[in-house]
């Protein structure tokens, strides 16, 4: 399991390169039997083409895993000071003073 996971992190790295919007806190992932949960917290309203970066990413990785047979993407807007609830792993975490 620990091979697989780091398998992800690597392919979440690696499908987020160029892909993280300004405005994104965190992007936070987990993979849980055959579904993909793969949530990003931004810093206000998540605008169309923000999402659909994200998107694509998401769908990079879901490429490299086909064990993936649903996927749960989520988008929330998510302001500081509130706090981000990690899934199982953090594929982004922007510095936040507190």
């Amino acid at each position: 399991m620990v091979s697989a996971i780091n398998d992800m992190i690597i392919s979440c790295h690696y499908s987020l390169l160029g892909s993280i919007p300004n405005r994104l806190r965190g992007l936070t992932v987990a993979l849980d039997n055959e579904t993909l949960y793969w949530k990003g917290y931004f810093d206000g309203e998540p605008t169309e083409e923000e999402k659909e970066l994200l998107s694509i990413a998401c769908t990079e990785v879901i490429a490299d895993f086909p064990v993936i047979k649903v996927v749960n993407e989520e988008y929330l807007n998510h302001t500081q000071p509130l706090k981000m609830e990690m899934l199982q792993f953090w594929a982004f975490l922007r510095w936040e003073q507190d």
